[in-house]
Formats: structure tokens, sequence, C-alpha cells
């Protein structure tokens, strides 16, 4: 079980993965104050300081080692104490926790910076702490401009809280304003590399999330040809066409099943030039003979009014090059 990554103790493995959220926290802040967090990592950190306050009370009392152990294992409250607790916070205000000082603009711009040298990008997911937020808060900004119809605000020209010459320095840098057209165009790059390597776009659901991607796709043209609500766009829309993708498979499928019974009629018409009849033997040509009595079956239950797979158009073709004639 170990080997194909197991997880044996689920709590304690959220347990390290949110102490490493914490240290990651602190080292881009200098401090743990959940105040300044957001969401499941804050309530994390305040559920750990109420347990770290009941064991420090516990333990000023005459309480033996294994009760204490009950309300804070050893091992948890020394991992606590290495990323900064310490039995002396909760004497002091709050206030004091933190440092009396918020990132300006050029501080967070820095941090941006070296978030895109790490990961290629500035696509900053939003529980990454204060930059996440500050990230989130520039794309606000910037929309709340362009719903003003091309009005610039004074604030924005005056050097505001994104003035234009902000704007410009996080485009040079590649900033993302449009998050989800990002995400689609990265797993359309994920769509072409699928292309090279098996020659189709045709991606099936078992290959993960492409396929789920690709799937989706489908469903969003659905909706934008019938006029309603849909993801689907015209850009969008024109660069998967540009790639032969496909959407309608339905139409392709039964264009394949047709081109398979073509070869197959190829085969049997050369098989009565050979032998003189469309009577196929079976030591001849396993396939050929088990397709032939396939026919033969469906054209005598549509003959008898039963439920038959023989379109009219197929049926036309058997008689054309006299395959119906041998059953009469």
């Amino acid at each position: 079980m170990d080997d194909i990554g197991f997880v044996w103790d689920v709590r304690e493995k959220q347990f390290e993965e949110k102490l490493g959220q914490l240290r990651i926290f602190k080292e881009m802040n200098g401090h743990i104050d959940p105040r300044s967090m957001n969401g499941q990592l804050a309530l994390w950190v305040r559920k750990r300081e109420n347990q770290y306050r009941k064991y420090l009370d516990a333990a000023a009392t005459s309480i033996d080692e294994e009760t204490l152990s009950g309300i804070l294992p050893e091992d948890r409250r020394i991992a606590l104490e290495n990323v900064g607790f310490y039995r002396g916070m909760f004497d002091e205000p709050r206030a004091r926790l933190v440092k009396n000082h918020r990132a300006t603009w050029e501080e967070r711009f820095e941090e941006l910076k070296g978030y895109n040298a790490e990961n290629g990008h500035c696509v900053v997911p939003k529980n990454y702490g204060p930059l996440g937020s500050w990230v989130r808060a520039q794309r606000h900004l910037m929309k709340e401009k362009e719903t003003e119809k091309g009005a610039v605000s004074s604030s924005f020209e005056s050097g505001g809280q994104l003035s234009k010459d902000r704007v410009d320095r996080l485009e040079r840098l590649g900033f993302v304003w449009d998050v989800h057209q990002w995400q689609w165009n990265q797993t359309y790059h994920e769509l072409l590399q699928y292309r090279d390597e098996h020659n189709d776009t045709n991606v099936p659901m078992s290959y993960g999330s492409l396929g789920l991607w690709v799937f989706n796709q489908r469903a969003h043209y659905n909706s934008y040809r019938k006029g309603n609500k849909s993801h689907m766009t015209p850009a969008r829309l024109e660069l998967l066409r540009n790639i032969g993708f496909e959407f309608d498979l339905g139409k392709k499928i039964s264009s394949a099943a047709d081109e398979r019974w073509q070869m197959k009629l190829d085969e049997l018409k050369r098989y009565k030039e050979k032998w003189g009849t469309f009577n196929v033997k079976q030591r001849h040509d396993p396939t050929l003979y088990n397709w032939g009595g396939h026919l033969k079956k469906c054209y005598r239950a549509k003959l008898q009014g039963k439920k038959s797979s023989l379109s009219k158009e197929r049926e036309d073709a058997l008689r054309t090059i006299g395959f119906l004639d041998d059953m009469a």
C-alpha cells in the first residue's frame, strides 16, 4: 500500500500540509497572525492557538504527561513551536505579534516578480496569502475601470491605486487579467500537444482533465449554437476549428462506420468475382462470412416487419450488386 502512496493517517497528513502552508506564510510576512490570513489557513491556525493555550493552561498544573499529550501531542507541540508558537505568546497584546506595517504596492509588485520567476506565470492562487489577495485586488480595480464605459476616473489618471503606469508594469511582467481565458489557453495548448501525438483531437474522457475539457467544449458549443448562454466564444470557436476539432463526434462515428461498411461491401464484390457467388465460405474468409450472414439476418428481419439495423440506403446498395438476388 505504501508503494501506491496510500495515506494511513489522514489527520496527520492534513496537519503537515497546513503546517507547511503556515511556514510559507511566515517566510513571506514575518508573522503567524491569523488575522492577516485567508480562508482555511486562518481557521486552522486559530484552532491550533486554542489547542496550544489549553496545553499551556494544563501544563501549569500538576497534570500528568499522558493527559497533556492527549490535549496536544508532543511532536505537534514541537512542530508548532518551531514555526513560531511560544509559551508567552498569549501574555502579549495581539497587536505586537504583527508588524505595524502594511505592504505598499511596490513591495507586493516585487513579491509578484519573485513568484513569476519561480513559477513562470503571474496566476497566483487565491489562497496564497496576502499576495493572492493583492493580485485579486488588481483585477478587481481593472474591472471597475472597464465598467466605466471608457471613462477614466480621476484617481486612475492621477496615479491612484491602479495608474496607467502600474497597469503597464503589470502587463510587461505578464499579469493575467482574465484567469478563465488564461486557463482555457493553457488547456488548448495541451490539446495541440495531444493532436501532435495522436493525429486527432478526440481526447477520451478516460484521459483525465484534458478529456473532460474537450467534452465541455462540445457541450459549450451546443449551447452556443442554440443561442443559449455559453462559455464558447467566436474566437475560441475559430481556434478549435483551425485544428480540426470535432464538435459533433456522432457524425464522425457515423461516417467512420459507413466507411467500414463500404469496405466490407467491396470485399464482398471481389469475393463474387473470384468465386461466382455471394455465399461466402467460412474457410475462405471467416470475417466476411460472419458479415454476410449478419446482412442476411438483418434483411430477413426487415422482410418480416421486425426491427432491423439495415437502412434503406444499405439495402439498395446490396440490391444493386445482386447480393439480395441470391436470397430469392
